[in-house]
C-alpha cells in the first residue's frame, strides 16, 4: 500500500506540471491506495458525501483552470474564462453532481469502479455539448483519445468521494441491476439542467453577458 501511494503520488506531481487537469486521475489513485485510512462513519452520510463530492469536483475545476491559463480567453474550455467566476459557476455543477451520486450511492450499491465507469462515459457524452461524443466525425482516430482524456477526469472525480466510505453495510443498500445505471446517467443529465439554471441565475445576478 505504501508503494502503490507514493508512485501514485509521484504520478500526481508528474501529470500536474505537464497535463494539470489529468492529475485528478493518479489522485484517485492515491485516494484508493489508502483508503482504509481515511474511512468515515456513514452517520450524517448526506452531508459528508456531498461536501467530498463538491470538494473534489471544484479541485478538478482547478486543475482545467491550471491547464488553460496559457490559452486566450475566448479559447478556455471552462465555464468561464475568468477563473474566479469560473469556480463560481462550477458550484451549482458539482453540488448537483455530488447529490445524485449521494442519493444513490445510499440505496443501491455503486462501487467506485461502476461510479468511474458510469462517470466517464456520461462526462464523454455531456462535456462540451456533445462535441466531444461527435469529436471522431470531426478529428478521426484524435476523437477517440479525446474520450479517453474525459473518461480520465470525469470517472475520477466522480468516484472518489465513495472511498471514504468502505462500510455501507449499515445504509442497507439495495443489490445494483443494470437499470441502476441507466438511472444513474439520467439523473446525472437532470443535475446537469439543474446546473445549467444555476449559471443562468448566476450570469443574470452578476450581469454578466450571455454568450
Amino acid at each position: 500500500m505504501k508503494k502503490a501511494a507514493l508512485l501514485s503520488l509521484i504520478l500526481f506531481l508528474i501529470v500536474l506540471v505537464t497535463v494539470p487537469v489529468l492529475a485528478i486521475f493518479p489522485l484517485f489513485l492515491f485516494v484508493y491506495s489508502i483508503r482504509s485510512k481515511i474511512q468515515l462513519n456513514p452517520n450524517n452520510f448526506y452531508r459528508k458525501y456531498i461536501f467530498l463530492g463538491l470538494f473534489f469536483g471544484l479541485l478538478t475545476e482547478g486543475l482545467a483552470i491550471l491547464d488553460n491559463l496559457d490559452s486566450p480567453p475566448e479559447e478556455r474550455i471552462l465555464f468561464h474564462p475568468d477563473p474566479g467566476i469560473d469556480l463560481l459557476l462550477g458550484v451549482g455543477f458539482y453540488f448537483f453532481i455530488a447529490v445524485v451520486w449521494s442519493v444513490l450511492v445510499k440505496r443501491y450499491a455503486f462501487t467506485a469502479k461502476s461510479i468511474f465507469v458510469i462517470g466517464g462515459i456520461w462526462g464523454i457524452v455531456a462535456e462540451q455539448d456533445l462535441a466531444i461524443l461527435l469529436s471522431p466525425l470531426t478529428y478521426g482516430a484524435a476523437g477517440f483519445v479525446m474520450y479517453l482524456f474525459v473518461f480520465l477526469v470525469y470517472g475520477p472525480f466522480m468516484a472518489i468521494p465513495v472511498l471514504f466510505f468502505k462500510d455501507l453495510s449499515k445504509l442497507e443498500r439495495k443489490q445494483r441491476k443494470f437499470y441502476h445505471a441507466i438511472l444513474a446517467f439520467l439523473m446525472l443529465f437532470g443535475a446537469y439542467v439543474m446546473a445549467f439554471l444555476y449559471m443562468v441565475f448566476i450570469y443574470y445576478a452578476l450581469h454578466l453577458p450571455l454568450e
